[in-house]
Order: structure tokens, then sequence, then C-alpha cells
């Protein structure tokens, strides 16, 4: 019953922290707001972050207090203590409690000058014989192009360990750019206007989507596991350059820094900033259950992808197939994959769960002039279109963005999962599309893991840029061409539930009629699972 109220209290909190501060005013308070919510992050058995803002017209550093508690009305307090902040920080504060009880739920708050935060609740990591998790999955919130519906399904949740974020937390396009179409009709405009490019601009697009109410109950409800992806810095972002980079923006390295550097100041993670090289993979243990393994397959060891242009040299087909054949093309970079393997062979966990930022299994696409519809309305020009359609003649590889731009390092990684793992999965997001796909090494029939992917929390999916002749037309042929697609869902947002159990490890797809207005429906479409030393039967 506590965590049931509680929920409906954060919920309610959250409006109030957006649209709330003028009362706090007329009641006579300092007018110091936390206007951007709490969130708490990187749950470990005895440790938890606990990250907020605040927001007032400071002239220089100012100390929060904090508190965590047993119980949401905070009169069992277990630990209290105080922050100092400033603008360096952007007047962001993240704390790393220490020394708290494996498996325990915790609510914790914050104050400034007599002014409260709202109160959030989070959960440290089981230790010793665990009998079950949960985890919400999501990716791809982009906030000019939709409501962040999925957060607020996810908020209301009671039964969940953690939310693990796979990336594009952000988006950092301009009004008029890449998922901004709707963006005037909902008065989601982007913050700033225009494309962000340094630290300012950056920092600023993250308070947006801070002050999201959704965004603000799923934080207050649950902590967070994240790993960002490319729109946190740019479109198609490699370890030295991106596609939505040009010469004129500055530095390279410059943005990647500045973007870096509010991800951390923003998000409730653990750690500081340290340039390019920042680690952000990393593992979390759910005692003897699973290992959630987080990996960064964007900015520490990614290669160029092979259909991107590098200098003079332009892109021609024979370079591509060149590009996919190079043994040395890594995806994760030779330090990560060794990382990797040490953590999968010392894994004792029943599961070994790999979060990832992109699909892994391959996507080839199907013919698609038989399936689109040119006289529909679309969000392509025609002419990208008939390029599109002229490409897919061949069957290729849909997106190169994916592992499927690095087939050999994807072979050595199912290698490794078949020699170092014991029952591995893999959740994956950034393509927009909910699926479940068995990992088949080439040359086999016979599965080695499976893939869980979230479709996007609102990102525009498949069927928003191509006009099918009939809904599911793609989904279908993408499916008889790749059967190893076991499950695929193109047209809804959403998220994705993981269950965990030394039986099984099971994926309930919830999706949401809409992202374009207020009101939407939720529904289950589809549940997968496959069984503890059974990985090689796949998906059921």
């Amino acid at each position: 019953m506590i965590r049931r109220t509680f929920i409906k209290g954060i919920l309610a909190s959250a409006a109030f922290a957006l649209f709330g501060n003028r009362g706090a005013q007329a009641q006579g308070w300092s007018g110091y707001t936390f206007r951007h919510g709490v969130a708490s992050g990187d749950p470990l058995q005895d440790a938890i972050i606990l990250w907020t803002r605040v927001s007032g017209a400071f002239s220089g550093p100012v100390r929060v207090e904090w508190e965590i508690a047993k119980d949401p009305e905070m009169l069992r307090v277990v630990q209290n203590g105080s922050a100092w902040t400033d603008d360096y920080r952007d007047y962001t504060v993240k704390v790393d409690v220490r020394n708290l009880r494996p498996g325990e739920t915790y609510y914790y708050r914050f104050s400034l000058y007599g002014d409260e935060s709202p109160v959030g609740r989070t959960r440290t990591l089981p230790e010793g014989d665990v009998a079950s998790a949960s985890l919400a999955v999501v990716s791809c919130s982009n906030f000019p192009y939709g409501y962040f519906h999925a957060y607020r399904e996810i908020a209301k949740r009671d039964d969940l360990d953690a939310v693990v974020h796979l990336g594009d937390y952000i988006y950092e396009y301009g009004i008029g750019e890449y998922g901004t179409e709707y963006a005037e009709a909902l008065g989601r405009m982007p913050e700033p206007a225009h494309e962000v490019v340094v630290l300012d601009d950056y920092r600023l697009r993250h308070a947006q989507y801070k002050t999201d109410p959704d965004a603000q109950a799923m934080h207050a409800a649950h902590p967070f596991i994240s790993i960002w992806d490319d729109h946190e810095i740019t479109n198609d972002a490699w370890r030295a350059g991106a596609l939505n980079h040009q010469l004129e923006e500055g530095r390279y390295a410059e943005r990647v820094a500045a973007a870096v550097r509010a991800y951390f100041e923003w998000m409730p993670i653990r750690g500081a900033a340290q340039g390019q090289k920042t680690r952000i993979f990393r593992e979390f243990t759910f005692g003897n259950l699973m290992s959630l393994i987080m990996l960064d397959t964007r900015l520490y060891g990614r290669d160029i992808q092979p259909d991107v242009q590098q200098g003079d040299e332009p892109v021609t087909v024979e370079s591509v197939q060149a590009a996919l054949q190079d043994p040395e093309r890594r995806m994760l970079g030779n330090y990560q994959e060794q990382w990797l393997r040490r953590k999968l062979s010392a894994s004792r966990a029943t599961w070994q769960v790999l979060g990832q930022q992109v699909l892994m299994a391959p996507l080839y696409s199907p013919d698609l002039e038989p399936l689109l519809d040119l006289e529909k309305e679309s969000m392509v020009s025609p002419e990208l279109l008939q390029r599109n359609i002229a490409l897919s003649k061949s069957n290729p590889p849909l997106l190169l963005d994916t592992w499927d731009g690095y087939p050999i390092a994807r072979e050595q990684l199912l290698a490794d999962l078949q020699t170092h793992a014991r029952n591995p999965v893999v959740i994956s997001g950034d393509l927009h599309t909910a699926m479940g796909n068995e990992l088949i090494p080439h040359g086999s029939e016979t599965p080695v893991a499976v893939e869980f992917m979230t479709t996007s929390v609102s990102s525009p999916g498949f069927a928003e840029y191509l006009p099918e002749v009939r809904p599911g037309a793609i989904r279908d042929a993408a499916q008889a061409l790749n059967p190893w697609v076991k499950y695929m869902d193109t047209d809804r947002r959403g998220w994705l539930r993981v269950d965990v159990t030394h039986e099984q490890c099971s994926a309930e797809w919830h999706l949401l009629s809409t992202v374009h207005a207020p009101d939407y429906e939720p529904t289950i479409d589809r549940q997968l699972s496959v069984r503890a030393g059974q990985v090689a039967k796949g998906l059921s």
C-alpha cells in the first residue's frame, strides 16, 4: 500500500515541480526551486547515486542538504548530509550515498534554504541468492516529437528493480530538423531552438528534458542505469567523428567533451567526465541471478561506419565492401572487448545480460517497391524514397550504423558469448522498433544468445518515414527475409519489460496507441522468453 500511495504522490509531485513554483512564491517561500525533479541511479548493493538540480538567482556556491530514509514520509532517516554545487556544475547536485543495505527500498529528498524537493524512491541491488529481478528498458526519447507516455507507464509500476536507458536520452537537433515535426503543435519546441553544439547548449537541452513531468515521475520512482548513444552527442557519432558534425561547428573533440560533461552533470550516473575516453561501460550484479553488463558501442572504441565519408574519399560500393571485410574494424575497441571477456568469464550468475545501444542481429532489407505507396504523404522526399527502393533490390543490410556495419567484430562477440557466458541475453535500442531476435553465428543454425530490443519512447519509426501500402507490410516482409527475427513491430512507441528468474528470462513489449496526443491506450503486444540452459533452442 505504501508503494502504491507513493507512486500517486510522485506523479502529482512531478506536475508540481514543473508548474508549482508560482504557488511556492505565493506562500512566501524563498523561490529556490527543484524544478528539474530528483533522480537516483547506478545502484550497488551498498550504494546509490542521488541527483537533483537547484534553480535560483545564485551568485556563488550553495550548499544543498540531503537525506535518505526508510519511509516516504521521511521520518526514519538513515543518513543525511550536504553537498556543494555551483555554476561550474551547472548547479546540479550528485551524492554517492554509501553504507546502505542490499536489496532495500529507500526514499530521499533534498532541501535548500527551507525549500524541499519532491521525495524520490530508489532501491539498492540485492546480493546472495536472488530469486527474481525486473527491469524496464527504454531508448530514444525525443522531446519535440511526442509525449513521454512510456515514462509515465513505468512511473506507475511498483514492481521494478531499475530502469535501463540504452541511449538517445536527449536529441541534439534544432527546430526544423529531424524529429521536430510535431514540436509546435504539441508545445514541445526544442531549447535551445538551434542544434546543440557547445556546453551551454547541451546543458539547456538536458534541462528541458528534465522538466518533462513524466520523466520526473519515472526518475522519482525508480533507480536509473543508463548509457549514451549518438544523439547525446550528435547523429552517427563514433570515437573520432560523426555524420552530423561539420567543420564550421568546431573541433569534434571539443563537442564530445562538452556533451559528455553535460551528460555527467545532468544524469544520475557515478563518476565525472574525463574527456572523450570517459569509460561508461560497467557491470551491475543482481546476486547469483544476473550480471547486467552495460557496454559502450558508440564513443569508446567504434571505428567509422562503412557508409560515412571520411575526408575527400567518396563512399562507393567497393569502399563499403572493403570496410565490411576489414578484420581490424571494431565496435567496442580492443580494451572493452577484453574487459567484457573478463566479466563474462568471472560471472557466476545464471544470466549474463548485455545492455548496449544498437541492433546486434543481422537485418536485411526487403525489396521496398511492392511495400510502399508513393502517392501517400511521407516524411521522406520522393527522391530519397526512390533511392532507397533502388538500393533495397539486392536485399542489403538495412543499416550499417548497427552491428551489421561491423560483421567481423560481431562474429567475435558471438564467439565470446558462446565460450564465456552461461546464459547470454542482449538488450538493445536505437532502431525505434520492437524486436525479439535469435543471435546465430554466420554459417550456423544454432543461437548462442537472444536479443530483446525496445522500441523508442517517442522517436519516429519506419512506418512514419516509409508510406506502406498497408500497415505492417514492411514488418511482414522483413521477418520473412530474416527468419531469426521472431517478433517485430515498426509502428508503435513504448517500452520493454524484462523479467529474470533462475528458470527463464522473459521479455514483454508494452506499446502505446500514440505519443502525439495526451490521451493514449497502452497494450502488451507480445511476450517471449528463453529458458536457462536452453539458449540454443531460441525464443518461445
